[in-house]
């Protein structure tokens, strides 16, 4: 008996000829094997970049590309360099269209020469009068009384510089530095002591530019304290007697003390008296006339 199916069929009959065969798998085509990639087609095969997929290509659409933004950075980069360009061709632009103006002339001053010769002593007199007092100031000064003891200050021949003339004076460094922004030229003195007092002539000579304000800061701002008058026979002299005893520099001796100013151009007289007691107003102003008779 038996045991196969009846609707098994032998090779050869006709239920095996009713089973037709599964029919083949088809080879990709290129096309396709090309959009659909590696893992449709050959799996050893590079994948195309930039390919469509199968989606994208049957529907005909383009892939979306990314925009590109500029940043905050190259926007003012790209206006601070193209300021000046279009700002120069602005100001070209409007400088081309404008018409050219003409250079002035050139003019120079013509050189004149006189017709006649110039007179040597007119041209001297046109100009600044030269010193009214030169030559030795020390033949100036009065000599000193008989019998007294000579006392000449600085190197002892009668001259005086800047240095010895501001060590007659308290506040010899300031006094130095005055003497000379007020123009001091020179200076020459006699110097002597009588008794208990002490005598001095001065003569000191500036340049004529600052002679005037050189006198007028010799003359004290402040009398208080002292007699003030003029010596007879010059009204812009100044007499001063003090009334009360002063202290000599780095020193605690007193003294009494007198002075008469004048100015003969360009020189200022002065004639000094320090005596231990009250000076004696008639023989300064004695002194300071007999001086002032010489420079006249």
């Amino acid at each position: 008996m038996s045991t196969e199916s009846a609707d098994a069929a032998e090779p050869g009959t006709a239920a095996a000829a009713t089973q037709a065969p599964a029919p083949p798998t088809p080879a990709p085509s290129p096309s396709t094997a090309t959009a659909a990639g590696p893992a449709a087609g050959n799996p050893f095969a590079p994948p195309v970049f930039g390919a469509a997929g199968p989606d994208l290509v049957e529907s005909g659409t383009e892939p979306a590309r990314r925009r590109r933004r500029f940043g905050t950075g190259a926007l003012f980069l790209t206006a601070v360099l193209a300021g000046p360009v279009i700002g120069a061709a602005v100001g070209y632009a409007i400088q081309s269209s404008r018409p050219p103006t003409p250079l002035p002339a050139l003019t120079a001053p013509k050189l004149g020469y006189p017709a006649e010769r110039v007179d040597a002593a007119a041209l001297a007199a046109a100009g600044p009068p030269p010193l009214n007092i030169d030559g030795d100031l020390r033949r100036l000064l009065i000599d000193r009384p008989a019998g007294s003891t000579d006392r000449t200050d600085g190197d002892g021949d009668g001259w005086l510089s800047a240095a010895d003339r501001a060590e007659t004076f308290g506040d010899s460094e300031d006094m130095f530095v005055e003497m000379l922004g007020n123009g001091f030229r020179r200076a020459a003195t006699v110097r002597w002591k009588s008794g208990d007092d002490t005598y001095r002539v001065m003569l000191v000579q500036y340049v004529p530019e600052s002679v005037v304000k050189a006198i007028t800061g010799m003359v004290p701002s402040g009398t208080s304290g002292m007699d003030v008058s003029k010596f007879p026979g010059n009204d812009e002299s100044v007499l001063l007697v003090a009334k009360e005893p002063y202290t000599y520099a780095r020193s605690t001796e007193t003294y009494y003390y007198g002075e008469a100013i004048a100015r003969k151009g360009t020189v200022l007289m002065t004639v000094q008296v320090y005596a231990k007691n009250p000076v004696d107003r008639a023989q300064l102003e004695d002194i300071a006339k007999r001086q002032w008779e010489r420079l006249a």
